[in-house]
Formats: structure tokens, sequence, C-alpha cells
């Protein structure tokens, strides 16, 4: 997750678009009336009834940065077969990948102490917050808020668990949301500081504590904790878990996946990142175990058939077509604070982009840079000796860029000798007419160069290089 968020400020663009608008209608009506002269004998049919009639045009889209690089992958740079990874390395890669992933199901009490379960309290408690009206968030629901929590009584349980649908994993017990300041850059909407990940179906957890209301649990993942909605996961008993842990798993390798169980029933939907056991196999489909909910609360087993396009045994060959494949079926994901609406932040994009070829990262960017491998410092270099080492050093595909609060996948360099970098990311730094600070928004995956948005005048030159400050070759020991 990015540590340092960006917020919405379309300084330039916003005050243009009411004047555009009437400009694309009036262009619209003279060529309508073109059209009608050039055609006066001609009598339209009427339109046909269907989905068609309830389909809206909109006016195309205003970027706030141009993307002047191609936006997948594998456009952007060559890209080949060769390993990335010794298969000696993506092998105990993988194997400690699988472990972590199960991890939850072997504690046999909660991790983290009372400080570590609730420093949302500390953390946000004494913070001017606001609602999702804008306005400042209520203090009685605060107070209902915490007290939801029964800090008191933690840890209530110890019990496995797996995640049956797609969910959000909060900070408090709250489905509402928490901003700061909404007026102040790098604040408001989307940045909901509740929101602390998203968990996908088929993760392991433990249970190690209930709210009052009996709504929420708290959990323990292999990467983050934090309130679930309780109907949004199953127990796991020892039967279900001896069956679902296994070495052999598979990776979804599309967004948006349906799971269908025998005679076509829904099971669920997931994306990429998601990894289930294998069940079986055949030329054209694998079988995939799934977890779903009884009436009573724990977690059964079903299958379902996926094929070859959708999903991939584990780990897939750490090439660097397989990646740009993996990164290119998620091209133009929308930004996803905290893995909000399902979408993805910077580092939720690291974590399921490389999940499938066995590597485990954290969850926070942070701790990504210093965990995922060897890592180069750039501290205290100025910007073209950060390039000439990232140039030299960096391997494509299989390293991460860096900087505080955020992070992304190094690609290589294009045709012009610039690094490229593949991230999610909110904006670019502006600086306002009026002084202060604004937001260039680019609010998806992208592939930039490591100077995104200079072609604009109100982003300093070199702003973006000169705050990354490492960058870390995956699988590798530190130097």
């Amino acid at each position: 997750m990015e540590n340092i968020p960006f917020q919405i400020s379309r300084t330039h663009l916003i005050p243009l678009l009411p004047a555009i608008r009437i400009w694309l209608v009036c262009l619209l009506m003279l060529t309508a009336a073109s059209s009608c002269t050039l055609k006066t004998a001609s009598v339209p049919a009427p339109p046909t009834p269907g989905i068609e009639d309830d389909v809206v045009s909109f006016i195309p889209e205003l970027l706030d940065v141009v993307l002047d690089v191609p936006q997948l992958s594998s456009h952007a740079v060559a890209v080949s077969d060769e390993p990335i990874l010794t298969m000696a390395e993506q092998s105990a890669l993988y194997d400690q990948a699988v472990k972590r992933f199960f991890a939850p199901w072997h504690l046999r009490d909660a991790s983290l102490s009372r400080k570590q379960a609730f420093w949302g309290v500390r953390a946000y408690g004494s913070r001017q917050g606001y609602a999702e009206n804008l306005q400042p968030y209520p203090p009685e629901r605060w107070v209902r808020v915490v007290a939801l929590q029964n800090m008191d009584a933690y840890p209530s349980m110890a019990s496995p668990a797996i995640v049956i649908r797609n969910t959000s994993l909060r900070i408090l017990p709250s489905m509402r949301p928490f901003f700061f300041d909404p007026s102040q850059p790098g604040e408001g909407f989307p940045f909901d500081y509740f929101q602390n990940s998203a968990l996908w179906l088929g993760t392991p957890l433990l249970v190690t504590h209930v709210s009052l209301d009996q709504a929420w649990f708290f959990v323990e993942t292999s990467f983050v904790s934090g309130w679930v909605r309780r109907e949004d996961v199953a127990l796991a008993e020892g039967d279900f878990r001896r069956t679902y842990e296994t070495l052999a798993m598979v990776a979804i390798r599309q967004d948006d996946t349906i799971l269908s169980g025998a005679g076509g029933g829904f099971l669920g939907q997931t994306h990429i990142g998601a990894i289930f056991p294998l069940h079986s196999q055949d030329v054209q489909k694998l079988t995939i175990r799934v977890p779903a909910r009884s009436a009573h609360g724990q977690a059964e087993l079903h299958l379902a058939e996926v094929d070859l396009q959708q999903a991939a045994p584990m780990p897939l060959p750490c090439t660097s077509r397989n990646i740009a494949s993996l990164a290119d079926a998620m091209s133009g994901q929308l930004y996803g604070w905290g893995g909000m609406f399902e979408n993805r932040d910077c580092s939720s994009t690291m974590r399921d982009l490389l999940l499938p070829f066995g590597i485990w990262l954290p969850r926070n960017s942070g701790l990504q840079a210093r965990q995922a491998g060897g890592v180069i410092s750039l501290e205290n270099m100025d910007p073209e000796a950060k390039l000439s080492v990232i140039r030299d050093q960096g391997v494509p595909f299989g390293s991460l860029i860096w900087m505080p609060g955020h992070i992304g996948l190094y690609l290589g360099t294009d045709q012009r000798g610039e690094p490229l970098m593949l991230h999610n990311i909110w904006g670019a730094r502006t600086v306002l007419p009026e002084g202060g600070e604004g937001r260039a928004v680019i609010g998806r995956l992208a592939v930039t160069s490591l100077r995104p948005g200079e072609e604009r005048p109100d982003v300093r030159k070199g702003a973006f290089l000169e705050r990354v400050r490492g960058l870390t070759r995956i699988g590798r020991f530190r130097q």
C-alpha cells in the first residue's frame, strides 16, 4: 500500500470541461444537421429493442498525464523466455511462498499483542477525521466503532478459517470510510484510512477475536491483519485443512475469473493473485479446490474447472515473457487504495503479479523493498547517477524500484535508453499557480518512465526521480 497517498486535483482540465462538453455537443449537432441534408429522403428505422437502448455515450477520457510509452509491458520493452531466476532459486522461493500462505493455520494463538492488533485507535483517535459526506467524522460513530472491538477481551479466539468471497480487511470494524482533510493535497477520496487490504477468495486465516456485535472477526493472514465481515469467512476444521493444504497450487491468470462448481453452480469470482489447491488436470483444463461456507459457518470443499487461459499450475516459469503476459492481463486497472473496490494500489499490484511465480511479498511497499531480495541503495545520488545504476544493475522484470510509500517493477529500457517502470500510481505532484501542491492524476496501472508527468509545466523536472531511494533485485541475497 502506498504510504504517501495522492489526491485528485485536475487544476488545468477541470475548468475547461464545461466548454469542452458544449463544443462537443455543438459539433455533434452540426454533424447531425449535415447528415440530414445529405439524406433527406432517408427515414431511419425504429430502434430494435434490446440492451443497445440502455447504452450511454460518454465524452472521451481526458488524462491528466500523457502516457507516451506503450501501456502493454510486452510492447514497451523486449521480452524473452530466458529464466530470470535459476530453477533452484525459484523452487526454494515457491516452497517458502506456499508455506507462508498456509502459515496462519499453524498458529496456536494470536501472534499480535493487543497494542499491535488495535494500532488504528492510537493512530487515528487523535486525528481529525472526515466521513463519507466529507464532513467531520461524527464523534459518536468513533466511540461506537472503538467499543465494538471489545479490546479488553482480546484475544478471544484462535480458530483457523478461510475467505469464501473477496472481501475488505479493515483497520477498525466498519465499512464506512475515515478520511483526513479532503481540502489538503494527498488526502480525501480515495484514501480511506480504515481500508487495509483486499483479501481474495481462498486466503487462509486465523480468527483471533470477535466484535461485540458478533458481525466482525479480527483475523491474521500471512501478510496482513485486521477486521473482516464475518459472513465473508468460514471456520476451517481439521479435515478441511488437511484436504486443502498442499504444495500443488494453481494461480489465477485473469481478473474477474468466475469459479463454477458441478452443474454450473456459482462458487465465486476472483482475481490474479488468488491461488487454489490443484485437484486434477488434463490437457485442456484444471480442476481446483474452492472453499465455500456451510449454513453453520464451517468451510466445505467444492471443485471448479478452469481452462488454461484462466489459470496455471504454480510456479509459472519466471521469464520476462510470462511476467509481461500477466502484467498485460492487469493493464490499465484503476487505482484502488488498500484494495478498495477490488482494485489494487502499488504494493498489492506487485504482490499479486509475482505470487503466481512463487515469489511471496509482504503487503506494505516498504517491507517489499527491504524483504524481496538484494537491496541496492540509491540514496544520496543525483538523478543521472540513479538512472545509471538502474540501467547497469537492474534486472528487467526481476527488480523493484522504490521510494518512500511507492513501489513498482523495473521493466528495462526503451529505445531511448529510458528506464521504464510498471506501477499502479495515483498521480504526479504538481505546483499550483497560487502556490501549494496538487496532483496530476494517472490513477491506474501504468507503464511510465521515471519522469512521469514532466511534460506538464506544473510538474517539477526530476521530482519523481529524486524520491527514488533504491532498487531491489528479487530473490537475490542482500549485497
